[in-house]
């Protein structure tokens, strides 16, 4: 049998018989200076369990300390502690922050020309619901706030051996709001999808699908007792199904924006008579909040006398009014000065409107609060009187001007010398548009550069042929011109007059070139001798650097040919998944509101 000893005496004698010799066994075993490895009871013959008296510790060597020494140091970046925040913090949160981070992360599926990410939104808001409980509740108001309607299809593709009736994504939509009472009354903003509006548009094929589509949208509205806005669909009342969905919108007390779709000419009117002015004026009479009213008829269809008077006056808090295409027995001069004190106001091919009219309303109270004006197609012939409107609107930020004719001076009855030129202290925004032109345009380029305009902001001349306005404002930035754009220009070489946003560009990016072609001072490099050594000549510019007027002709709706927003641009929602929506899932949906018409 062999004995190890370990021991921190150096005088500790490794004998075994000099240390039983040297002291008594009960010394031995007591000894504070002697530490035995071996084990003293069964229980300690397991690996682990026997405990030293003191802890080792490891002394390096006086060469690894010469080692280290000699090796570079290298300061490591020092890395903090970032502890978690409590849960209490998160929670005790306003409920503004949330509200922002989730307007944040909406604006992220949002990119350029307007176009939503329908799909990656959704996606977004149903992941936050699982978060905790205080995002639940803040997602889910969002997420039901405005609701993006789908196509009427199948949600899944329908099972051959399952018996239960598959349910398209409006009606699992429709069961959602009806089990839930509360998520209705979060509802706010229903907007139809550019896929749903083509199935609502389908006459010849697929009937079934489409009187389906109907119904389920017909039903949701119904479902939700706070709505708002219908937008992206706006649909002709010429039959049943589109008369049943006006009588459903017309159940909603809150509603704030709505459009009557009469342009029932081509389609037959039949039906629309049977629907009858009186049950048109009756839908009027919850929505005491609306606030924005498009009224587009046709021509042809008369609604009978006093109608559109009766449906203004059921609107006590109406602010934005369009107009379009009425007959001369709906509205005339006299509708058109009885109408309430409204912030925006658009008439388009009123054929009961004349400059007497016009006139009149430059002096009415209307005036008074008007802060747009769109006169489109109106054919205004005095000049007089659109000066009058100009100085009389006390409150005007934006004014549109529309018609093929210019406006003149009445011979023997008006002179320039007495009535003046164009003046207004409150309008930013200018639109005049007037295809022959006349002296109507020098006039108001006359106003503009004498200060007669103060606040003017911007300015859209798309009949702008001489460059007269566009030499009063802010210099253009010279661009390139394609092979198209010259055919476009040598096709409009005939004399013809073109009401053409393109062509204006092109004709103003030709006047910015010959502009440079003019030299406007020269560099001349003499040396010592005065002898010229070089030369060099700075081509002029068109505009002034020192104004603050910018020279517009790009589009109310960008990618639209026309300069300005027609209700067809907003009748039905638009589908765009072009290069800006490359890499993200879904498609992409055209924001497009009444807003944009005033």
């Amino acid at each position: 049998m062999q004995f190890h000893i370990a021991s921190d005496d150096l005088a500790f004698r490794t004998s075994r018989g000099e240390a039983a010799s040297a002291a008594p066994a009960s010394t031995r075993a007591t000894s504070p200076r002697q530490r035995n490895t071996w084990p003293t009871s069964p229980s300690e013959y397991k690996a682990g369990s026997h405990r030293f008296d003191s802890v080792p510790t490891l002394v390096p060597t006086p060469w690894e300390l010469e080692r280290s020494s000699q090796r570079p140091r290298v300061q490591r970046p020092q890395v903090r502690d970032h502890k978690a925040f409590p849960r209490r913090i998160f929670e005790q949160l306003p409920r503004e922050i949330y509200d922002c981070v989730l307007r944040q992360l909406e604006a992220t599926h949002t990119v350029s020309l307007g176009t939503v990410d329908v799909a990656s939104r959704q996606a977004d808001l149903r992941c936050l619901l699982f978060v905790d409980k205080r995002w639940h509740h803040v997602a889910r108001e969002h997420l039901y706030h405005q609701i993006w309607l789908p196509k009427d299809e199948e949600r899944q593709p329908a099972r051959p051996l399952l018996f239960s009736r598959s349910r398209t994504r409006l009606r699992l939509l429709l069961r959602t709001l009806t089990d839930s009472p509360g998520l209705a009354s979060l509802v706010r903003h229903l907007r139809v999808t550019a896929d749903l509006a083509a199935l609502l548009d389908t006459v010849e094929r697929s009937a079934g699908a489409r009187r389906s589509a109907y119904e389920a949208l017909t039903q949701i509205i119904s479902q939700c007792p706070n709505l708002e806005t219908l937008s992206g669909y706006y649909p002709i009342i010429c039959d049943e199904m589109g008369i049943k969905l006006a009588l459903s919108l017309a159940q909603c007390p809150r509603l704030a924006a709505h459009v009557w779709n009469l342009q029932a000419a081509q389609l037959g009117s039949a039906r629309l008579r049977q629907f009858g002015a009186g049950e048109l004026i009756s839908c009027h009479q919850a929505w005491s909040s609306l606030e924005t009213l498009a009224l587009c008829s046709a021509a042809d269809l008369i609604l009978g006398p006093g109608v559109i008077s009766a449906i203004i006056l059921h609107l006590p808090s109406l602010r934005h009014l369009m107009l379009s295409r009425l007959s001369k027995q709906d509205f005339h001069n006299g509708t058109l000065v009885c109408l309430p004190a409204v912030a925006s106001l658009r008439l388009e091919h009123m054929e009961g409107v004349t400059d007497q009219g016009v006139e009149q309303l430059a002096h009415s109270r209307t005036v008074l609060s008007l802060k747009s004006l769109s006169l489109i197609g109106l054919e205004l012939t005095s000049l007089r009187i659109v000066q009058a409107l100009l100085r009389n609107m006390c409150v005007l930020r934006r004014f549109r001007l529309v018609q093929d004719t210019a406006p003149e001076f009445q011979p023997g009855i008006e002179s320039a010398s007495v009535m003046g030129d164009f003046e207004s202290d409150t309008l930013q925004y200018l639109h005049w548009d007037v295809l022959v032109s006349g002296s109507a345009t020098t006039l108001l380029a006359n106003s503009i550069a004498s200060g007669r305009f103060p606040a003017l902001r911007k300015v859209k001349v798309p009949c702008d042929y001489d460059g007269a306005i566009q030499a009063i404002c802010r210099p253009l930035v010279q661009q390139p011109l394609n092979a198209d754009d010259v055919n476009s220009l040598n096709r409009s070489d005939d004399g013809r007059y073109e009401r053409a946003l393109r062509l204006s560009r092109i004709q103003a990016q030709l006047r910015v070139r010959q502009s440079r072609r003019q030299p406007s001072f020269s560099v001349i490099i003499q040396d010592e001798d005065d002898r010229v050594q070089h030369t060099h000549t700075i081509g002029s510019y068109l505009g002034s650097v020192t104004s603050r007027i910018e020279y517009s002709l790009g589009p109310d709706i960008e990618g639209s040919p026309d300069a300005l927003a027609q209700f067809r641009d907003v009748e039905s929602p638009r589908w765009d998944c072009g290069k800006e929506n490359e890499g993200r899932s879904g498609n992409g949906e055209r924001l497009l509101d009444l807003s944009v018409l005033f």
